[in-house]
């Protein structure tokens, strides 16, 4: 499958269902993941240069040119203890937080080694079972192509995040509780798949005294799916996100062109 797919104008706003099964167990008993018609993240890039990343919406309906980021990282999920791994395993083992997660929530997602031995390792999650709260001996299989690299052992520790792209959700005003992932193009079900576009041209809600040529920032300070003023105090835009640059300018709470720069 090509790493980016190059695609028609009309491509961006295809809507699409989960399918079954996803890409194939490791062999190691876990359950296989559904998944959308592209793996999550497949760029798509059009002839003019504009870029698409392919999602899954865990919030509510998206909203066509409101800012979208990622899920919420689950602190239950994190500082996770393991069972000692040796180099070449395609299983992590470890004990869950204090709370249950569904099943593979995490595929197509990320397990971090962030405690030495094994610090700094990222492993690409192929699917699990649901993990239980507070249990010991819950396991991740790792996607193909990923094997433990380094040893592990009960002094490391390991995050589990989601695919950037999964679970995705409005951006709310005023604070930013994950990365952006890109702006809504088009109206993505609850549990669908589509894409939100990253790079180039593309009308987006906005909020305050929007300046041509300068910043697009994030977040905004009180309205869910907008983009900001770029504040001219370094206290302030230090802190702050770069959604892009201001194209041509709206009112506020109207819709502004931006040249995304979220995907280089």
């Amino acid at each position: 499958m090509s790493i980016i797919l190059y695609g028609p104008d009309s491509e961006p706003y295809n809507l699409y269902s989960a399918v079954s099964p996803a890409p194939g167990d490791n062999g190691s008993g876990g359950q296989i993941a559904q998944r959308g018609r592209h793996p999550l993240g497949h760029q798509l890039v059009l002839q003019d240069g504009r870029k698409f990343r392919f999602t899954l919406n865990g919030g509510t309906l998206l909203v066509v040119a409101n800012v979208i980021q990622g899920a919420t990282a689950l602190s239950t999920s994190e500082d996770l203890t393991p069972a000692a791994g040796s180099v070449d395993d395609r299983i992590i083992t470890f004990t869950h937080g204090g709370a249950t997660t569904a099943i593979n929530l995490f595929a197509e997602g990320y397990a971090v080694i962030s405690v030495t031995p094994g610090g700094g390792d990222t492993y690409k999650i192929a699917s699990h079972l649901a993990l239980q709260s507070g249990q010991a001996g819950d396991v991740v299989n790792l996607s193909p192509g990923n094997a433990l690299r380094r040893a592990i052992t009960g002094t490391s520790r390991v995050d589990l995040s989601r695919h950037p792209y999964a679970g995705v959700l409005q951006m709310p005003g005023g604070v930013i509780t994950s990365a952006p992932a890109g702006v809504a193009v088009s109206a993505i079900a609850v549990a669908g798949f589509g894409w939100l576009q990253t790079r180039g041209a593309c009308g987006v809600l906005g909020e305050g005294s929007i300046i041509i040529g300068t910043r697009a920032s994030l977040p905004a300070p009180a309205v869910n799916g907008a983009f900001g003023v770029e504040t001219p105090t370094s206290a302030d835009s230090d802190v702050e996100t770069t959604l892009g640059n201001v194209m041509t300018v709206a009112a506020s709470g109207a819709w502004s062109t931006i040249f995304l720069t979220l995907d280089g």
